[in-house]
Formats: structure tokens, sequence, C-alpha cells
């Protein structure tokens, strides 16, 4: 069952958690933004060059955070029942 409060102390809490999210939203668009537009350059100077230690370091630095960034945002997600039920 859902629980509706009008108690103003959360009020707060759920601006916080309003900012965070548009704040987690957009840094998540400025990564992938970022990386849409250096694709052709990395493509270019890096995946068709020979691959040594650096190369890889430097992929794995480039792109782990996209996948974390994802997961980060999915995880702080609050879960909202579209439902009565439950």
């Amino acid at each position: 069952m859902t629980v509706v409060s009008n108690d103003p102390s959360w009020w707060p809490l759920i601006s916080s958690y309003v900012f965070y999210s548009y704040w987690s939203v957009a840094a998540g668009v400025v990564v992938v933004y970022d990386w849409v537009l250096s694709l052709g350059q990395a493509i270019e100077l890096i995946w068709k060059q020979r691959w040594s230690l650096m190369t890889v370091m430097y992929l794995i630095i480039r792109y782990i955070g996209i996948p974390y960034s994802v997961t980060s945002i999915l995880t702080s997600m609050p879960l909202v029942s579209l439902t009565d039920i439950g």
C-alpha cells in the first residue's frame, strides 16, 4: 500500500533527492556526449595502434566510467510503486 504523507519535515529530503537525480542525469549526459564526440578520434589514435600496456590502461580508465555511471544511477533511483498492490 502506498503511504502519502503531507508532513513538511520531509520536503527538504525530497528536494535533495530531486536535485541529486537531476545532477546525476546531467553528469551522465555530459559523459556520454564527450564519449560520442571523441569516439572518432579514439578509434583513429588508440584502437588502430599497436596494443601496449598503456593502451589497455587508457581504455580501461576511459570507458569504465560509463557502466559505473549507469549502475550508480540505476541503484540510486527510488523504487516507486505505480499501483496500490503490495
